[in-house]
């Protein structure tokens, strides 16, 4: 094929990807406000964990809006993706020989489930370790000491208070319960501790105001937008997914014989290097969330290297085919 005729080719696979996209995503428009709730829960629990507002924040009147349909094209890329991943490795098979060409067709299947495998990697391991430390080092900065001292009471105000040692304190006893009450008489207080609210049961509705633990108010709230967290959280995902075609790039490269797989080998360091920028430049800017790419990465560029070894045995043992 000639470049002229590459380019129409890869044109065409575009094309029909993003045709893919849009239909993908006309279905999703109902279905986002449930994605969205999916895709915040993590958030959601890390913050009630570390006594953090459990909200987002707009900045825009139309943010939430925007939101809607960010959600709308995340959820049509992950069910898209099988065949955008299919589009891409035909336009890749284009260039190779018949034999190679089917080859690589087997190994579409294992691509795309490499990539759902590093989604749910993500999604279950990577976001919540990660929000846990980004959060997490937001609530470890603690608020000062608040009572003046003599100098600073001249200097700011704040003078002493009336003291109340002496005068009586009858506690207020609150039920403490696990679960909300299946159907509470209006008028009840009771104080739900796994989600850390106080409730009262209102004529029409039950209303409810986050607790937090006394003594222990972190310097600086953590507040995401909705926007930067969704954007966070995509791209953390396609990271990730790319991310885990590692043993099919490392395979693909010794079977074609590009990179033979003695050069990979030998210059394994190298490789590690590269490993490592790339998950720098693909990874959100913090270490954890670098730490959790890179790691797989390498593990995964083993157990590629290990297939193809795999494979080469296999090609060297078979009998030679007939004229």
């Amino acid at each position: 094929m000639t470049i002229g005729e590459h380019l129409e080719d890869l044109r065409g696979c575009v094309a029909r990807s993003l045709v893919a996209l849009v239909v993908v995503c006309l279905p999703c428009i109902w279905l986002a406000r449930d994605l969205l709730a999916i895709i915040a829960r993590p958030l959601y629990l890390v913050l009630r964990d570390a006594d953090q507002p459990e909200s987002f924040l707009a900045t825009g009147p139309v943010e939430p809006f925007l939101v809607y349909f960010k959600v709308v094209l995340i959820a049509g890329l992950v069910i898209a993706g099988p065949y955008i991943i299919y589009q891409l490795w035909t336009f890749v098979a284009a260039g190779l020989y018949p034999k190679e060409r089917q080859w690589v067709y087997r190994l579409v299947p294992f691509s795309v489930g490499l990539f759902l495998a590093g989604l749910v990697f993500m999604y279950t391991l990577a976001l919540p370790l990660s929000l846990k430390f980004l959060v997490g080092f937001s609530s470890w900065l603690k608020m000062p000491n608040a009572e003046p001292t003599a100098l600073e009471q001249m200097l700011v105000g704040g003078g002493q208070h009336a003291r109340t040692e002496s005068q009586p304190c009858t506690p207020l006893m609150i039920p403490v319960v696990e679960h909300d009450p299946p159907a509470p008489p209006t008028g009840s207080i009771w104080l739900n501790e796994p989600q850390r609210r106080l409730k009262v049961r209102g004529v029409a509705d039950t209303l409810s105001t986050p607790l937090h633990r006394d003594g222990s108010r972190a310097m600086i709230t953590t507040h995401f937008t909705i926007g930067h967290y969704l954007s966070y959280v995509l791209v953390l995902g396609v990271a990730f997914g790319v991310a885990f075609q590692m043993p099919l790039a490392v395979l693909f490269l010794a079977r074609s014989g590009i990179v033979p797989l003695s050069s990979l080998r030998k210059y394994r360091k190298g490789v590690i290097l590269i490993i490592v920028i790339i998950a720098g430049v693909i990874a959100p800017p913090d270490l954890l969330s670098h730490l959790l790419l890179s790691a797989p990465m390498y593990l995964l560029f083993e157990l590629g290297m290990l297939l193809a070894a795999r494979q080469q045995r296999r090609a060297a043992q078979a009998p030679p085919a007939s004229e």
